[in-house]
């Protein structure tokens, strides 16, 4: 329960912000650290054992790219010519050099992994009932994170946990706007989901109108972050938490005249929300790109191409993107992420990061297909749908920003994928 608390309080920064991350980092390696000394207890099954091996292969992936290699074989790497004519140039005797061309930040990024993964296995760990509480955890820091934001819309500078330079957006828990927004989403299909499912599991969980009213905060608190994908996601969220606040005759098969209510309120909230300055100004920000992203795709396209097929190396993205960067996107700022995870990850991880993405989706939409088939429908199954819907809005998102690379969204993923897989008995204390 601490380490998703710990991860959205100190975790909402990205790399610009390496202490808060360390924090992280050596909480969960702690705990880490902890359940590898009491043993595996968690149930297994093929879905399971499909995740854990993906996640054995992601943290492979960084630690074989800090592997020294011989010259005759790091030399004939693409893009890598660069490094072996400095050598040269030098005067220096050949020597061996790994994969990644910054391999102090591929272990960063091997770090990096610790958090989520801990936070997996913390949820897979859990009961039902375990899984529950720590999804309230989430959805609190939320709440927190929309309270904070209502004072920083006040302009006082130190209610910001992180100093960007900016103060001007509502970024909530977070170093930045899109990655608040992101978190106020998942609450919003948590917030249902647990209230639901803790009712069905008799846990002590709040009124169906308590709940629709922490999501009527969350929802109204999207546009206030100014976030563009934010608000397109909205209805993504907002459609299936109406649903699964109905009646669990309802819910399990959602007729047209239930779809055609919820439909109409989020309608009436979104016309509501539409007549104010804020909404007005984030739709101004569509007929633009003041981000330039689609400027500088060429860019980090043109340089997964150099880099292919083994990549650049697990956080190298900054120092390669300067080195390819075109004059007509040269700017007095510098470019920090790709804003499209599948493209960062192709520059540095090559053909094997886009097949690790690849096998990521197959065990997601899987385990997505196990847990909400008809037969498998239970007192559970509001959050298999919160997790699935959760996911999407992190995947989709990923697209044109870099949510997960904050370790608080990303151990948020964590507890969504884990929540897929089937859960402990009652017995078993997960800890976390």
């Amino acid at each position: 329960m601490m380490l998703f608390a710990i991860a959205l309080l100190l975790g909402g920064g990205s790399l610009r912000f390496p202490l808060t991350r360390l924090i992280v980092e050596v909480a969960a390696a702690g705990m880490l650290i902890w359940y590898a000394l009491r043993g595996w207890r968690a149930p297994v099954d093929r879905w399971s054992a499909a995740a854990m091996i993906l996640l054995m292969l992601i943290v492979l992936l960084p630690l074989a790219q800090i592997i020294p290699l011989p010259p005759s074989i790091w030399t004939t790497l693409p893009g890598h010519d660069d490094a072996a004519n400095i050598i040269e140039a030098a005067g220096l005797a050949p020597r061996w050099m790994p994969i990644s061309l910054q391999p102090d930040a591929t272990r960063l990024a091997a770090a990096y992994m610790i958090p989520p993964i801990t936070a997996f296995i913390v949820t897979l760990h859990a009961s039902p009932a375990q899984r529950v509480v720590y999804g309230w955890v989430i959805v609190a820091m939320a709440l927190v994170g929309a309270l904070l934001g209502l004072l920083q819309a006040g302009g006082s500078e130190s209610f910001y946990i992180y100093d960007t330079g900016r103060f001007t957006a509502v970024t909530g828990l977070f170093a930045n706007k899109n990655h608040h927004a992101d978190l106020l989403l998942i609450a919003i299909l948590l917030t249902a989901a647990l209230t639901t499912a803790g009712q069905q599991l008799g846990l002590r969980s709040p009124s169906r109108l308590a709940a629709a009213g922490m999501i009527v905060i969350f929802a109204l608190a999207v546009p206030a972050a100014n976030s563009r994908m934010g608000l397109l996601l909205l209805p993504v969220a907002l459609l299936p938490a109406a649903v699964l606040l109905l009646p669990r005759a309802y819910y399990h098969k959602v007729t047209l005249r239930s779809a055609a209510i919820v439909s109409a309120g989020v309608a009436v909230l979104v016309i509501v929300g539409a007549r104010s300055g804020v909404v007005t100004r984030l739709l101004d920000r569509f007929e633009g790109d003041p981000d330039a992203r689609l400027k500088f795709w060429p860019d980090v396209i043109s340089a997964i191409h150099h880099y292919e097929p083994f990549g650049s190396g697990l956080g190298s993205f900054i120092k390669i993107f300067q080195r390819h960067e075109s004059m007509g996107t040269l700017h007095f700022t510098y470019v920090f992420h790709a804003h499209n995870d599948v493209m960062e990850i192709a520059l540095e991880a090559g053909w094997a990061g886009i097949a690790l993405i690849l096998l990521g989706l197959a065990v997601w939409l899987v385990g997505s297909w196990r847990a909400l088939r008809p037969s498998a429908w239970g007192a559970f199954t509001p959050v298999h749908v919160a997790s699935f819907f959760g996911i999407t809005i992190l995947a989709a998102h990923s697209l044109v920003d870099y949510p997960l690379r904050t370790l608080g969204l990303a151990c948020v993923l964590a507890f969504l994928a884990g929540c897929l897989a089937p859960a402990a008995q009652p017995t078993d204390r997960a800890g976390g």
